[in-house]
């Protein structure tokens, strides 16, 4: 389906949805406190906003009075500047990770007669391998 169609297809099935229009409850006086709690609200936003922007320019007077030369931009980059001197220790990851370990190829194929199993080894060729393999690979005891 295109999105034309699933849209269409939605209006739709939410029309078929509908059973009937529920009436109308009530003088809207919940309206009207609504509003008025929006328009308080908005009221206090304004007031919040007016108060950053005095502190912000007290800040920005302040700044410029005790760096002679130095413009509105100067001030905004050295708020955006981020010092992290007393951060504490930085610890590389690289230090603690385990090394990565290459896959040792052994070639055991080379010391034997093509064809011949591991079934087919005299015990002396056994104690070839294995001491081969140990050498290689490292003891595990």
């Amino acid at each position: 389906m295109h999105l034309k169609q699933q849209t269409e297809w939605n209006q739709l099935t939410m029309k078929n949805n509908i059973e009937n229009k529920l009436p109308a409850k009530g003088d809207l006086a919940e309206t009207e406190q609504l509003m008025k709690l929006a328009s308080e609200s908005a009221a206090e936003e304004k007031a919040l906003s007016d108060f950053m922007d005095m502190k912000y320019q007290e800040a920005k007077d302040k700044y410029l009075e005790n760096n002679p030369g130095k413009t509105e931009e100067d001030y905004i980059n050295s708020i955006r500047t981020i010092k992290l001197g007393s951060g504490g220790k930085v610890i590389k990851f690289s230090d603690y990770k385990d090394p990565i370990k290459k896959v040792k190829e052994i070639d055991l194929a080379g010391l034997f007669t093509p064809g011949k199993t591991l079934a087919s080894l005299t015990d002396d060729e056994r104690d070839v391998v294995n001491k081969l393999l140990k050498m290689t690979l490292g003891k595990k005891d």
